[in-house]
């Protein structure tokens, strides 16, 4: 299940300039780094999906885990993507449908979603921006990096 959504959400990234580390996905621009994690769930087959970001100050060598990252969030917080989506991540979601069939729900779902949010995020501005209006809750913000926000006009 894992390696089929970090592939899925992959492949929905790559084109943005993402690029692959273990079971995520980061980019560095000029001022932001961005990374997508896949978890996996210590419980049963089911996966999480983190979507981070840091200044790219931060990321050494271009890498940052999500779990560093000084502003924090899962998938079940983006406003794009629905509760049916979110339940492709869980742990029987494969169960009945084919791999493709399964694949073409996990890209139409969560990859699209998950592009087309990462898509309009190229700096400090456009990550104010999507937290004030994409994303509504759930959210770790560190207070360095809240700072930051706030002078960002």
């Amino acid at each position: 299940m894992q390696s089929t959504v970090v592939r899925v959400i992959g492949e929905a990234v790559k084109p943005l300039g993402f690029q692959r580390h273990g079971h995520s996905w980061y980019r560095v621009t000029s001022n932001l780094y961005a990374v997508i994690n896949v978890q996996k769930s210590r419980w049963d087959e089911s996966c999480y999906v983190n979507i981070a970001f840091s200044p790219a100050s931060q990321a050494e060598n271009s890498w940052l885990p999500e779990s560093k990252c000084q502003v924090r969030f899962r998938l079940d917080s983006l406003k794009s993507v629905t509760p049916e989506g979110l339940l492709l991540l869980g742990a029987d979601s494969g169960r009945g449908v084919t791999e493709v069939e399964f694949r073409s729900s996990l890209a139409e779902k969560i990859g699209a979603p998950v592009a087309l949010f990462m898509s309009g995020i190229t700096g400090l501005g456009d990550l104010k921006d999507a937290l004030g209006s994409a994303v509504p809750e759930r959210v770790f913000v560190h207070r360095e990096m809240r700072s930051l926000l706030d002078s960002t006009g």
